[in-house]
């Protein structure tokens, strides 16, 4: 039984227009759900939409001018197999329809209008439009052909209906062409054209069903990218934590977190141990307890400053570790966080460098051979405990120091006896001054102290005993008998008046010229009167 008494064809088209209707408003669900990560299912939307305007006009044939029913109607067709094609274009990362798309359904277009307004052939209109859907039907399963296999998550059930489409198109066209079916008009259709818009709904709820099936495949793509690029993330910060702790480690470093909330502190690795603890979170109370207790002032402040008046955090302190007892030095830096009322920090431990730099300021404050204080830093000390004496109107005496006859012992022993000399007057001067006082080698042979808060007549008689020490002091040599030396003392006092160092040495020089001159081995004293003033030595 033929087809044409069982179906009729506006009943298709409306079966066509309410499936199309519903296709539009699955893809529409589709793409308001997914436009910002996946933007081209408004490609597709239009599309159907299309479909659905062009079928509409299709029922209306008749009814409406031929212009819309005929030519609009296949515009619309065309246009959207071309917006289907733009958005598979666009979701498998290739180039946008190219001109000849676009040309070829200018050309269709005309074709259509001639053959509706100057040669009427409704024969031909349905081999031009036939040709055209089979021909952007191809167009379509090309491109999923030509993407790289890594884009075609999804087209291949997609690649199947657009062929499917070809096919009923270009077989539609080979029917017009070979049966040449007597029909001449559109409500009244040959068999072939009513199964063709039979087997349209079926490939529109496929088509459909294989762009929610690209969407679906492309989300789950991008899920588990997202997954992967967590993953790989979440790997390389851990390599980079791993980096971090290692580097914290080799150079002594360390990070830390002091939330004021909660007074705990989060310190990284490193930071745990430069203060030799265990973990990562300590109450603040807790670390407080390792620094040296004399930093405890200097480090509240700074952190006082830093909260209250934004002052950077920049301080230097000590600490004591609390298993190995060792004395570090630390240098810290931090800056606070109002949003998260939060200090973050960073601190180094510069014992290593401070070593250094104490040895560095040793040898430059200290005579490498007698170590005493070198001429340079004796004169610092010595001004600043006159300043010190002369503010307070406190007492302070000088004593000048040479080796009698050491130009002798050199030229009789050697040089290496006269060092061994100069080094054992070194250890005199340790073993009778004390702590308070100053003592430097300013000279070859030449030695001067600063005694504070010592009058001049106790300066005599420390003089007095630093050269009996001396005197009764053998200084045994690698072949001989053991050498004795004795010293020249010049002493004097700081006066009331205003003076410096270098007078004070000039007077004490003043005083050791006298004494060398006077038979040597022995103190001189440059005098002061009771009124305060100078007076010269009695020669």
């Amino acid at each position: 039984m033929p087809l044409s008494q069982i179906l009729d064809l506006r009943t298709l088209l409306a079966i066509n227009i309410v499936n199309l209707g519903l296709c539009v408003g699955v893809m529409s669900i589709a793409w308001h759900d997914n436009r910002h990560k996946f933007p081209v299912t408004a490609f597709w939307v239009r599309a159907l939409a299309l479909q659905f305007l062009s079928f509409l006009l299709f029922l209306l044939r008749g009814q409406v001018p031929d212009f819309l029913s005929i030519i609009v109607a296949a515009g619309l067709v065309t246009t959207g197999f071309t917006q289907l094609i733009a958005g598979l274009a666009v979701h498998l990362d290739l180039a946008p329809p190219s001109r000849r798309l676009y040309v070829g359904q200018a050309v269709f277009l005309g074709l259509h209008a001639f053959l509706t307004y100057v040669e009427p052939s409704f024969y031909w209109r349905c081999i031009n439009y036939s040709v055209v859907l089979a021909w952007l039907s191809l167009e379509a399963v090309r491109l999923v052909v030509l993407a790289p296999a890594g884009k075609r998550h999804g087209t291949r059930f997609f690649a199947v209906v657009m062929t499917t489409y070809a096919a009923l198109f270009a077989g539609r066209a080979v029917y017009y062409l070979s049966v040449v079916p007597t029909n001449a008009d559109f409500f009244h259709p040959n068999d072939f054209d009513l199964l063709m818009y039979l087997v349209i709904q079926l490939l529109a709820i496929a088509l459909v069903f294989s762009l929610i099936m690209i969407v679906n495949r492309r989300l789950h793509r991008d899920v588990e990218d997202d997954i992967k690029r967590r993953l790989e993330a979440e790997a390389l910060m851990q390599l980079n934590l791993d980096r971090l702790a290692r580097a914290e480690l080799i150079s002594k470093t360390g990070n830390w977190e002091l939330h004021l909330d909660s007074q705990d502190i989060v310190a990284s690795p490193g930071a745990a141990m430069i203060y030799e603890m265990k973990g990562e979170r300590f109450a603040l109370e807790q670390i407080k307890r390792v620094a040296m207790p004399e930093y405890r002032p200097v480090l509240d402040a700074a952190m006082k400053g830093l909260l209250e008046e934004g002052v950077p955090y920049d301080v230097e302190f000590r600490i004591q570790a609390p298993r190995t007892g060792q004395i570090r030095d630390i240098h810290s830096i931090a800056v606070y966080d109002p949003a998260q009322n939060a200090v973050f920090g960073v601190l180094q431990d510069v014992t290593q460098q401070k070593n250094v730099e104490r040895e560095l300021e040793r040898i430059v404050q200290t005579d490498p051979l007698t170590q005493l204080f070198s001429r340079r830093f004796f004169m610092e000390l010595a001004e600043r405990e006159l300043a010190t004496a002369t503010r307070y109107g406190r007492e302070l005496s000088v004593l000048m120091l040479d080796v009698d006859h050491f130009k002798a012992i050199n030229d009789v022993h050697g040089h290496q006896t006269g060092d061994l000399v100069l080094r054992s007057l070194g250890q005199v001067f340790r073993d009778m001054l004390r702590e308070v006082d100053i003592v430097g080698r300013i000279g070859g042979e030449e030695f001067a102290a600063v005694l504070p808060e010592t009058s001049v007549l106790r300066a005599f008689a420390v003089a007095e005993r630093l050269r009996r020490a001396v005197e009764t002091t053998e200084i045994p040599l690698k072949q001989g008998l053991p050498i004795k030396i004795t010293v020249s003392i010049g002493v004097t006092a700081a006066s009331k008046s205003q003076e410096n160092i270098d007078t004070l040495l000039a007077r004490a020089d003043q005083a050791l010229y006298d004494a060398k001159h006077q038979g040597r081995n022995q103190v001189a004293v440059y005098e002061i009167r009771a009124d305060g003033s100078v007076a010269a030595p009695d020669n």
